[in-house]
């Protein structure tokens, strides 16, 4: 019985983060995008796909911490799902994540001296990618 949860579990991780990897690139790239399109249609457009992306990371969101509320609350599931390769899986995806910060930073820093960004903009793009490449990230390491 508990095999079969902790296989259950084990299976739904990979489909949980994809679409909560989805749902968040599609709402906070719409977020982005209704920032810096001034056709009224397309911004219509674009409002929309977000609020959809934004009920997916939401519904995700929610079912993620179901289930790690179950997995914290039992020894065995957690010490069966959060296992070394997970862990590992985890720093690696920090790791790109962490490193994509500091590219966009650069190459943001760089274009600063020719051009000038807003704050906001740069912000908003490099939480945007700083997140989504390590979502993507985990998904790739954790895919077996």
């Amino acid at each position: 019985m508990k095999a079969s949860l902790i296989e259950k579990l084990d299976k739904s991780r990979y489909n949980l983060i994809k679409w909560f990897t989805l749902g968040w690139s599609i709402w906070f790239g719409g977020f982005i995008l209704n920032g810096l399109i001034s056709n009224r249609l397309l911004h219509i457009l674009i409002v929309l796909l977000g609020l959809i992306g934004g009920v997916v990371y939401a519904i995700n969101l929610f079912r993620l911490l179901k289930i790690s509320k179950i997995v914290n609350g039992n020894i065995d599931l957690r010490n069966a799902l959060n296992d070394e390769l997970i862990m590992h899986n985890r720093l690696k995806s920090f790791r790109v994540g962490y490193w994509t910060l500091i590219v966009l930073i650069s190459i943001f820093f760089g274009l600063s001296i020719y051009t000038s960004i807003p704050a906001l903009v740069v912000c908003e793009i490099t939480l945007f990618f700083g997140v989504l490449s390590g979502l993507i990230s985990f998904l790739i390491y954790n895919r077996v």
